[in-house]
């Protein structure tokens, strides 16, 4: 009798294993990749918000002197885009697109390792007085591997696009 009942019960933690430990993977491959991806939005979040409060700081007249009224620390794109890749340790820097904005135009750097050797000034000389408003904004291509477990899927990558937006005005 007691060898009946056992037999009987051989496949009940295979059972329990597909009916809970499968979804429990799931969810906790999930609950990683979400946090990663969160992560990393917040990080592009952060550069850009870090990078146009350097600009700002490095305006007109951020070092003049009285004797000879020189602007001693203007920057210039490749400085801006080294500043904002120090900024996004988190991201990788080939993905990141920078578009820089003064009110001659836009700056893009695509991606921002393309710009680093830039020696125009930004913010451009003639918008480049106190009050003057500039705009950083990046974007990043995120891959998360949750979509791969949506069938049919049509982006195998399971690839999607964030962007992050920081507007400041010059204050020296």
């Amino acid at each position: 009798m007691y060898e009946s009942g056992r037999r009987g019960r051989a496949g009940n933690t295979l059972i329990e294993f597909t009916l809970l430990g499968i979804p429990l993977m799931f969810i906790t491959i999930s609950i990683v990749a979400v946090s990663i991806d969160m992560w990393e939005f917040h990080n592009l979040a952060y550069a850009s918000e870090a990078t146009s409060r350097y600009v700002t700081l490095h305006g007109a007249t951020c070092s003049a002197t009285t004797a000879t009224a020189t602007n001693n620390c203007t920057i210039t794109v490749g400085a801006v885009a080294s500043y904002f890749k120090a900024q996004a340790l988190a991201l990788n820097s080939d993905q990141v697109i920078v578009n820089l904005t003064d009110g001659s135009g836009t700056t893009t750097c695509n991606p921002v390792n393309s710009c680093t050797s830039s020696t125009t000034q930004f913010p451009n000389p003639l918008y480049n007085s106190v009050g003057s408003d500039i705009t950083v904004k990046a974007t990043y291509m995120l891959v998360n591997p949750i979509i791969l477990f949506w069938p049919p899927n049509t982006d195998p990558a399971g690839a999607f696009t964030v962007a992050a937006t920081s507007r400041q005005r010059i204050v020296f």
